[in-house]
């Protein structure tokens, strides 16, 4: 019986059919000689890697046991200033420095200018001028990374850089400026910041114990202890030898210490013994001789706070204006009102269309009062209009002719020197 095409014959159950042995494939085999030249591949990529990436680990692992350090001792400072808030000593001295050390940064300038102007040796560059770093000093404000420094210390830079407490060193952006006030704000890109506190500068009293704390001389992190010798002080401009280095001569109000300052903490903080920020330390009085004497000046907190505000929000600083040219009251204008010393600005003459005359006042006025402060000096008058904001109406108590007026006068706006 012959068997149709493509029948499969049939198998008995139980028996399994045999497997079809296929040909024998060659393995394949890596050559030893490659295997090592795959070795010392690996083995020199991890080397150069490690190599390349190693100072920026190092460097990083620095920063952080610095910064941990730093916050670690503030934070303590912190709290025993909080829990000893009456307590004054030389203890406490110290607490203050450490609690407030992380805030304030050195500044450095890449500036060409008169060689005998640098604070530190500049490279030089012709025989008039030289092309080198400046330093001075500022303060976080922000954790954001804003610095609040002088204007004279970023002046004509071509570069800014600012040193952390912790080593860091990191260009700025220079964000505002106001050369009248002498201040400037600059802004860094940078983690794990730590900003001082705001303290308030009308509170502060002559005696009262300070800490003045930046980079004289490129030192960074000096403190130096004295005391508020006086505050009220309009007239340091002339008392200092006047503007300098392009600063404007805009009369203002200073506090005067004894706490040394030299070349360098200009931008620094002057701090109180609650570790809060009561002024910026700006300009020195020195003698023919050279060096402190002892007479320094700071930007009461006040003021500085308010500038810093306006050109973070707004990009500009208003000042307040009325219009008058004032001058100081003589001993008989004085007995005329009762006074025994004079006090208060005699007006002598008006801008046209003027905020003053506008409101009524004449010249011979005497002001004697700007809303609720008594005025002791034409340059104290100044000072309270200029910060007082455009648009304001303010009750003004002047004397005229042996009677006390009073005028409601708008305040106008002065052209900002930002």
């Amino acid at each position: 019986m012959s068997e149709l095409p493509n029948q499969v014959p049939a198998v008995p159950v139980g028996m399994r059919p045999c497997p079809v042995e296929e040909p024998e494939r060659p393995s394949r085999r890596e050559s030893p000689l490659m295997n090592r030249v795959m070795f010392i591949f690996v083995f020199l990529l991890f080397i150069g890697v490690t190599v390349a990436f190693t100072p920026q680990i190092a460097k990083q692992i620095a920063y952080s046991w610095n910064i941990g350090v730093e916050r670690a001792r503030a934070d303590v400072a912190r709290q025993f200033l909080d829990d000893n808030s009456f307590s004054v000593s030389d203890q406490r001295t110290a607490w203050v420095a450490h609690a407030v050390a992380p805030g304030i940064v050195g500044v450095h300038t890449l500036v060409s200018k008169p060689p005998e102007e640098f604070n530190v040796m500049p490279d030089w560059r012709g025989d008039s001028e030289a092309l080198g770093f400046d330093i001075g000093s500022g303060i976080i404000i922000d954790d954001q990374g804003f610095i609040l420094t002088n204007y004279h210390v970023i002046a004509g830079a071509l570069e800014i850089r600012v040193q952390l407490s912790d080593g860091r060193v990191i260009e700025a952006e220079l964000i505002g400026q106001d050369r009248a006030i002498d201040l400037a704000v600059l802004r860094i890109d940078a983690r794990d910041l730590r900003a001082i506190d705001w303290g308030d500068s009308r509170r502060v009293t002559v005696g009262e114990r300070v800490l003045a704390i930046g980079s004289p001389f490129g030192l960074q992190q000096t403190v130096t202890s004295g005391i508020i010798s006086a505050v009220e002080r309009y007239d340091a401009l002339r008392i200092i030898g006047g503007p300098r280095r392009g600063v404007g001569s805009f009369p203002h109000e200073f506090i005067q210490t004894d706490a040394p300052i030299n070349p360098g903490n200009s931008g620094g903080a002057l701090v109180d013994m609650n570790g809060k920020v009561v002024g910026i330390c700006t300009w020195i009085y020195t003698s023919e001789q050279g060096g402190n004497s002892g007479v320094g000046f700071a930007i009461p907190s006040s003021t500085a706070k308010r500038i810093y505000d306006e050109i973070v929000s707004l990009g500009v600083v208003r000042r307040g204006w009325i219009g008058v040219r004032t001058d100081d009251l003589i001993w008989y204008d004085a007995r005329q009102m009762g006074q025994d010393k004079p006090k208060g600005a005699i007006i002598t003459s008006f801008f046209p269309r003027s905020p003053a005359s506008d409101a009524g006042l004449q010249r011979g006025d005497i002001i004697r009062q700007w809303g609720e402060t008594e005025i002791t000096s034409p340059l104290h008058l100044i000072h309270l209009v200029t910060l007082t904001k455009p648009g304001t109406v303010v009750p003004v108590e002047v004397f005229r002719k042996g009677e006390i007026l009073m005028f409601d006068v708008t305040v106008g706006s002065r052209q900002t020197d930002l």
